[in-house]
């Protein structure tokens, strides 16, 4: 029989952190933004805790090689051949970049090519431990991804494998019996329609917390995918006990991502010789894995069995990475110092979330420049 939860589930957007005072920090200098995360089947891994999303435009190679040599961690979409990975392996070691943090992703489509994949990439590139995969399907829910998984870990059992999405915490238990991350999310991203077309998905605050709790009880560790509109929402998961936090649309505009630049010509407030002035604005495009546009050029077009559940979009052009990157170290450090964490690590246990029904002031948003 349905069912009707009347629990309120709750989105970034619904909540702030309550500043407080904590130890003594003097300095958003002072923080540690650095954590070593020890994984249930064994492994050690250090850094801070941001992914890039593993999408086309983002979970490419100039992104990854800039969220890798800060200090990050980085996937890689799936699409990419083996000859094509060896040669960002090699590229990154030249410039001294550690890929210990770098996660290839793979599909559920083809698993024995995939899996021959992961092994020739092994063989021929000098991709060896520490082996980093991440399972990429947006529905976890069925037998192949848990077959898939299973498969994966006894074909690398010393590897490091992320695996998702999910959006109940229900079912961690059973992925973490090969997995060491569950990439929490379903239909949060801003390139997602799967709300909109299938009416499925939980809001990331409430899935982030009932997930962690469930995963943490047995050491293993979640991975917040998607709903990230500011900064402070990759604060605030940290804050609510997540791990790691995965992000894509913050990335799509910048000069790395791969998405092609559109400009789009607009009539300003100025007026000159009794015409309103136009001004050229730069966007690059930016679209979802389930969508239209990614299967046709992926996936030999969308077969008639499916339905969009992603959307392109026009993202604002903002320039090099490298200030997406400091903003996010910078936000990071500085939620710190407004609790009293000492590191990133001690972020939930110095959080004191508040719910709200209004958090940013857009009096003169329009106004922005």
């Amino acid at each position: 029989m349905t069912q009707i939860l009347h629990e309120t589930y709750l989105d970034y957007s619904d909540i702030l952190i309550k500043p407080k005072m904590g130890i003594n920090l003097n300095s958003r200098k002072d923080v540690t933004l650095q954590r070593v995360f020890k994984f249930k089947h064994g492994q050690t891994r250090t850094g801070l805790g941001v992914f890039n999303a593993n999408m086309a435009t983002v979970g490419n190679f100039g992104v990854a090689k800039k969220l890798l040599a800060k200090g990050m961690f980085a996937t890689l979409h799936k699409h990419y051949s083996v000859d094509e990975i060896g040669q960002f392996i090699a590229d990154c070691k030249k410039e001294n970049i550690s890929i210990d943090n770098l996660f290839i992703t793979i599909g559920l489509r083809n698993i024995d090519s995939e899996i021959e994949k992961l092994k020739n990439l092994e063989s021929k590139h000098d991709w060896k431990s520490p082996r980093n995969i991440c399972i990429d399907a947006p529905n976890f829910y069925i037998q192949k991804a848990l077959d898939v998984l299973a498969r994966v870990r006894c074909e690398f059992p010393d590897a490091v494998i992320m695996a998702g999405n999910i959006a109940s915490g229900d079912i961690c238990l059973k992925l973490l019996d090969y997995a060491d991350i569950i990439k929490c999310g379903i239909g949060s991203g801003s390139a997602c329609l799967t709300r909109k077309q299938t009416g499925c998905g939980v809001p990331m605050v409430s899935l982030i917390l009932e997930s962690a709790d469930i995963a943490h009880s047995v050491g293993g560790h979640i991975c917040a995918d998607g709903g990230i509109v500011d900064i402070g929402d990759i604060c605030k998961a940290f804050c609510l006990n997540s791990d790691f936090v995965m992000a894509g649309g913050i990335f799509a505009g910048t000069d790395e991502a791969e998405g092609e630049i559109v400009e789009k010509t607009y009539e300003t407030s100025e007026i000159i010789d009794g015409k309103h002035a136009m001004e050229i604005k730069s966007f690059k495009v930016y679209y979802g894995m389930s969508s239209e546009y990614a299967n046709n050029k992926f996936a030999g077009g969308m077969g008639n069995y499916k339905t969009s559940e992603g959307r392109e979009l026009l993202i604002p052009y903002t320039g090099a990475i490298d200030k997406v990157l400091q903003d996010i170290t910078g936000g990071i450090a500085s939620c710190c110092t407004y609790i009293g964490a000492a590191s990133v690590k001690h972020m939930a246990k110095c959080a004191t979330i508040i719910q709200v029904h209004n958090q940013l002031n857009k009096v003169f948003e329009k106004y922005s420049v």
